[in-house]
């Protein structure tokens, strides 16, 4: 699966939209699962961010990992990695 502008452009806003508290845990660890099933075995390069974006989402989204700051500032940290490919 080719990762296009508008793939990666909903995936920030739908992270930003979480960081931000306008998603809940189980709205963006669905939405990344949605994503996950159509990731490949071995992704490019290019898209290597995007799909370690999707599957830090999965990981991170809850509440413990929310409470003691790790999902807020590894997502963050990605989405500008995003921003920036």
């Amino acid at each position: 699966m080719k990762i296009t502008a508008t793939m990666k452009q909903e995936l920030i806003t739908k992270l930003e939209d979480y960081l931000s508290g306008a998603l809940t845990h189980d709205e963006i660890r669905e939405f990344a699962w949605n994503l996950a099933e159509d990731s490949p075995k071995e992704p490019t390069k290019e898209e290597n961010i995007y799909w370690s974006t999707v599957f830090s989402i999965i990981h991170l989204a809850d509440d413990e990992h929310w409470n003691d700051g790790c999902t807020q500032k590894d997502l963050t940290d990605l989405c500008v990695k995003l921003k920036q490919t």
